[in-house]
């Protein structure tokens, strides 16, 4: 077998637990909420099941391989996965209430605008250079995304706000996450230590604002409710936690494994299938401005995909680099200026090499 085709099946391995993982909770989650209207509560649940769950397997690893488990000190928890835990939270949290509040149609839309925030950042950060086709990029995506929700009679204001916020947090949280599971010096052994280290910071971010969110309005349900209900209910948001946990786990391998790009790859097609099962079996209607919207905004995806590729390609050529660019912190020349005007680094492989000159 090539290496290129076992760089393939490796590839479909890894990518089909997270397909199966992310549309099976997607659907399933807007189903759950509109029986129980605690988005929060619900998080916070999942949190507490994953952070026990990654404990479980943490210590099944060390007892079977005799492999102590890393430790970490608390400046680098705090420093390092803190905000990656706070971001994660604040995405998942806001994912789920907003799922509450809108359909499945836009919800696959507006978080695909993930994208537009990482360029924008990168353009502030002065990490990329403003170019005509990242402003074609930015546009398509977002113009797509207005026409997507133009009059739209389904359209919640709030639900739609939750879900953009949780679409910039979302572009923030996978930087990091990438940035902290390839440095070496911090040792992590699998996608499982990233979880067990970063949910207490994400339950820290969620559970004091449903407390004050939701807090009073569960307790009533509480007192109005059966036990046959509370066990139901239980049981239901147990369900969702695996699905949360896999999805985590093959996420941060696919993210370890793979390139970006491919996981980019793999959003587009997801997100289309997101789209077609909504409409066939979830009722959302698609008119024709909204595909005109769709078709606008995947042109923007598409686009910033090949844009990705044409930068990798030319990195390859200028540095030599081999294998899997994507998922290598890219060492430059002291000797080079950083700011070359010939450099298109593409934003979030700057970043990394920026992060991991800084700790270095």
């Amino acid at each position: 077998m090539t290496l290129r085709l076992q760089t393939i099946l490796l590839s479909c391995i890894l990518i089909l637990p997270y397909f199966s993982f992310s549309l099976g909770i997607t659907f399933y989650q807007r189903w759950f909420l509109q029986k129980f209207q605690f988005p929060l509560l619900v998080v916070s649940c999942h949190l507490l099941m994953k952070l026990l769950l990654s404990t479980i397997f943490r210590y099944a690893y060390h007892k079977t391989t005799s492999t102590p488990s890393i430790q970490i000190s608390w400046e680098v928890n705090v420093s390092k996965f803190g905000p990656t835990g706070i971001s994660s939270g604040i995405d998942v949290g806001l994912s789920n209430w907003g799922l509450e509040l809108i359909n499945i149609s836009l919800y696959t839309m507006t978080k695909s605008t993930a994208i537009i925030f990482v360029l924008i950042n990168a353009l502030i950060l002065r990490l990329e250079k403003a170019t005509v086709s990242l402003f074609l990029i930015v546009f398509s995506i977002s113009g797509g995304l207005f026409l997507f929700t133009f009059k739209a009679t389904d359209f919640s204001t709030l639900g739609f706000i939750l879900i953009l916020t949780a679409s910039f947090a979302s572009g923030f949280r996978w930087t990091l996450s990438q940035f902290i599971m390839q440095k070496a010096d911090i040792g992590l052994k699998s996608p499982v230590d990233m979880i067990y280290f970063t949910q207490p910071w994400m339950l820290l971010s969620v559970f004091p604002i449903f407390l004050f969110l939701e807090g009073d309005d569960f307790v009533t349900w509480f007192r109005h409710n059966t036990k046959i209900e509370y066990f139901q209910m239980s049981i239901l948001i147990l369900i969702g936690s695996f699905f949360a946990f896999g999805l985590e786990v093959s996420e941060y391998f696919v993210v370890y494994k793979t390139s970006s790009l491919t996981l980019s790859v793999v959003g587009i097609v997801k997100e289309i299938c997101s789209l077609v099962l909504a409409v066939e079996y979830n009722g959302d209607i698609m008119t024709s401005m909204k595909l005109l919207g769709l078709a606008l905004c995947m042109t923007g995806v598409i686009s910033h995909v090949w844009h990705k590729y044409k930068t990798n390609r030319s990195i390859e050529s200028r540095y030599g680099i081999l294998g899997n660019e994507d998922n290598k912190h890219l060492t430059r020349p002291e000797s080079e200026d950083y700011n070359d005007s010939d450099s298109s680094n593409d934003s979030t492989q700057v970043l990394f090499d920026v992060l991991n000159r800084r700790q270095s």
